[in-house]
Order: C-alpha cells, then structure tokens, then sequence
C-alpha cells in the first residue's frame, strides 16, 4: 500500500511571525521616538561656567554699544555688542563675520570646561594661554571656564584684532578685560600683551594704529611684549611661560584665535586644526610657532580656532540671531538611547519568538492533527 505523505512547508504560524514582525516595527519606532537626554560630564562646572560667561557678556554689553554706528545690527543682528568694526586703525587683519557671530555664545565655555578636562587639568592647575582682540566673545567663555575651574592662568596676548573683532580703538580686549576686573567677573588678566599683526609687531599697520595700541595697553597697566622678530617672538612667549609658571608644571596650553607667532605662518594654520592635539603629526614638520613649542614638551595643546566647525561639533547654532541661554547644547545634555526601553523590546520578541516556535503560539489546531488522522483512516 503506498502512503501519502502530507509535507508542511512553513511549520510555524505566518500570522504569528507577521504579527511579532509589526510588533518588532512598532518596538524599533518607539526606541527612537523616547531617546532620553544624558547629563555630559562635568554638567554642573559646564553650567556654572556659561553662566558665568552670559554674565559678563551682559556687564560688557552697554559699554559697547555706546561705540557703534546705526546700521550696526546688520552685523550683530543679536544686538550683543561684541561684533566689532569692518575696518579700524588697529584692525591687525581680515576676519570671518559668520566666526565672530558664531563665537558669541556662552556656551563655548563649558567646551572650554570640557577640552580642559580632557587635557588632564585638574582643579587649580597652572596653564598658559595666547590670545588675541579678534574673539572677544571666545575670550569672554576661556576667562569664565579658567575662573570655575579655579586655575592658574598665564596670558601673553596680542592687543589688535581681525575684523569684526575688539577693534574699538577706545575700547580694545584689554579694556573690556579691566571692566571685569572692576566689576568682580574675572580675576584673569593678561601679563604680557604685543601689538600683534605679522611677527607680533604689527608689521604694516599705520603709525596712528600702533601709537593707539600702546596707549591701549599703557592705559590698563599690562606689560609689553616687543619681540625683534618672528622667532624672538616665540623666544619671549616661552620664557615668560616658564618664569610665571615657577616650580608648577603647565598643564595645557590654550590658544584662542590664529596668530601667526602661535600656530606658525600659514602651513601651521593648516596642519593644526580645532580642539585637543595632544602630539605632533608624523606625516610633517610643522613650522616653529609658540604651539610647536609646548606640544615638543609633551603638554596637551588647546586650540580654538575654526570656530563654526567647533560649533557643529558641540551642537551650538550658527551665527544666532538671538544669544543662546546657558545649558542649550551637545556638550551639556545628549540623547541616547532608553536602556529600560531596549530591554522591554528585546524580551517581548525573544518570548514571542519562543512562543512562536517551541509552543506552536498561533497554529490551528486542526493543522497539527490533519496528518495524524488522515494517517489512521489510511491504516484501517
């Protein structure tokens, strides 16, 4: 007698496995519709020092605007001040406007804050800084992530600005740096300050630029850096690291701003790019500069240049219309995934898939008979 055989191409049930599949959907899309937002480390000095920031970019904003011409908010549509001239007699060289709107945000301070710590500073470590007029709203973040982490700070600075920076002649970096201190923001200060341009000696500005420079710097009772020539420059920068450093090592050095002297003439604007560099690269030999110098010694480098790209980076806004309020960022808070979520969805799957192929979830019963039966009417 030949037997037929009845074949079950699909063992398990289509309904379950579709339903468990919508099921699988409908986990997937709720996962990344219920992210949740993660404090960042260092959240609370992060906070502290933009607010910190936003503060002194409020003490320093009416003196500013007492300065500017009428179609001023066409450059500064966030009305803040701190957008500088097109073209002044101490403007040192050309500027990025959308740079200078970008950098006016308090928040850059707690990427301060953050760089600092990935640098291995700790708590009132001693660090060297370089600066220049061209940022002041950047300025403004380092002095206010230097003061909430209590450090130790030596500045040589330059007192001319790019374009669109502090090129107020009556009202230069180092002016709005003595306001702070009048007014108990900051404790900072700068210790030395150049006239800045090419070789730090403000090669090609005018006679009137250079004599209101000095006056500047005479004027808020800061030392002055006169260096002979591009590598005297880097000569002097280093030694006064060292002799205000003392017996505490440097830490980190900060750059804010491209500064021939620091970065190294041009090639050393393009090799070294923004954020933390922690070594020299290999496939070069980078010009000497101030930067040069301390990445030899092996001290992390700090380096804020590039400032829209460091914005992306962070999750800070472009060129904002308005001033962004302290805590609005990546560096503060980051969605991640729910892990309560995830495991929720992982364990109705695996169960509906054991329910599915080890319990016969789904099936008609009458299926699993239909052989057997057909089987015995077969054998009678």
């Amino acid at each position: 007698m030949i037997r037929r055989v009845y074949w079950h191409l699909w063992k398990h049930s289509r309904i379950g496995i579709a339903i468990l599949a919508l099921l699988a959907i409908g986990g997937l899309i709720t996962i990344e519709s219920c992210k949740v937002k993660k404090e960042q480390p260092y959240y609370k000095k992060k906070m502290q020092a933009a607010k910190l920031a936003k503060r002194a970019f409020s003490a320093i904003r009416p003196e500013l605007l007492k300065l500017k011409k009428p179609d001023y908010l066409e450059l500064d549509p966030a009305n803040t001040g701190l957008i500088g001239d097109f073209l002044s007699p101490v403007t040192s060289n050309s500027g990025s406007l959308t740079a200078k709107q970008t950098s006016i945000n308090p928040n850059f301070a707690a990427v301060f804050v953050q760089l600092l710590k990935k640098a291995g500073v700790e708590d009132g470590d001693t660090i060297a800084v370089a600066m220049s007029g061209s940022f002041p709203a950047m300025n403004i973040c380092a002095y206010a992530a230097f003061e909430t982490l209590k450090l130790k700070v030596i500045i040589v600075g330059s007192v001319s600005a790019s374009q669109y920076g502090a090129n107020h002649p009556k009202f230069l970096w180092l002016d709005m740096e003595s306001v702070f201190i009048e007014d108990s923001i900051f404790t900072t200060k700068t210790n030395f300050a150049s006239l800045g341009g090419t070789q730090d000696k403000g090669i090609g500005m005018s006679a009137e630029g250079k004599s209101l420079l000095l006056a500047g710097i005479k004027r808020n009772k800061v030392a002055l850096l006169t260096p002979t020539s591009f590598e005297d420059s880097i000569k002097q920068r280093m030694e006064i690291y060292t002799k205000f450093a003392g017996t505490k090592p440097i830490k980190a050095f900060v750059n804010v701003g491209g500064g021939t002297t620091i970065l190294g003439t041009s090639l050393g604007k393009q090799i070294y790019k923004s954020g933390l560099i922690k070594q020299l690269p290999e496939d070069v030999n980078p010009p000497n500069s101030v930067l040069k110098s301390f990445l030899e010694k092996d001290i992390p480098v700090i380096n804020f240049i590039q400032i829209e790209s460091l914005a992306r980076k962070f999750g800070l806004p472009l060129t904002p219309k308005i001033t962004p309020n302290p805590g609005e960022g990546k560096v503060f808070l980051q969605e991640e995934y729910n892990p309560y979520l995830c495991l929720l969805v992982l364990a109705y799957l695996f169960l509906g898939l054991y329910g599915i192929t080890k319990r016969g979830w789904g099936q008609n019963p009458i299926d699993f008979q239909l052989p057997q039966t057909v089987r015995r009417k077969e054998g009678k």
